[in-house]
């Protein structure tokens, strides 16, 4: 059942609170904070947030931001939107998978390379996280990938598999696909 939502993008300079003050005013709002993704990237602080509630709570949610945003020094945009899995465009039936990928050393292009793959194959990505932190004892840079793949139904997974493999080789990445639990 689609319900009524808010998409809060935000960003500024890290520092302790931010998280508890936007959750907080979603909560006074009588909102519910259903979906979100944080993380500090370099010396600043992200977050995507998809809040639900009533009409009047998510206006109340709207007329907050702008003190709080200033108070915080965050940068925001709102999208009104609608939850749930039934209100995306085209959802085509899908099955997920998690797909891990880990090269020794950061090069341009290996998100680009990978998705393209899957856009090819008209694979949905849901979730994409990635990193670069140093090898424990040597120092080695090392790049990670976590992805969370919708793959549709009438895709061949060992054909996507094979292309994936025939990438990773190509890019001396170590790359895993399998179903999602």
């Amino acid at each position: 059942m689609a319900q009524n939502a808010l998409i809060l993008l935000a960003t500024g300079r890290d520092r302790p609170g931010i998280v508890g003050r936007v959750s907080g005013l979603i909560y006074d709002a009588g909102c519910n904070l259903e979906d979100s993704r944080m993380a500090i990237l370099g010396g600043e602080f992200a977050l995507i947030v998809l809040t639900t509630g009533s009409s009047e709570g998510l206006a109340r949610v709207r007329q907050g931001m702008p003190a709080l945003a200033k108070d915080l020094g965050l940068t925001v945009q709102l999208k009104e939107t609608v939850a749930g899995r039934e209100t995306r465009r085209g959802a085509a039936p899908s099955i997920p998978f998690k797909i891990k990928a880990v090269a020794m050393d950061d090069h341009p292009g290996i998100v680009h390379k990978l998705t393209h793959i899957l856009a090819a194959r008209e694979v949905n990505v849901a979730r994409l996280d990635t990193s670069l932190s140093n090898a424990p004892g040597t120092g080695t840079p090392v790049f990670s990938i976590d992805l969370e793949a919708e793959v549709p139904t009438d895709v061949s997974v060992a054909a996507l598999r094979s292309e994936l493999l025939r990438f990773a080789e190509e890019e001396n990445i170590d790359l895993e696909m399998r179903a999602a639990r």
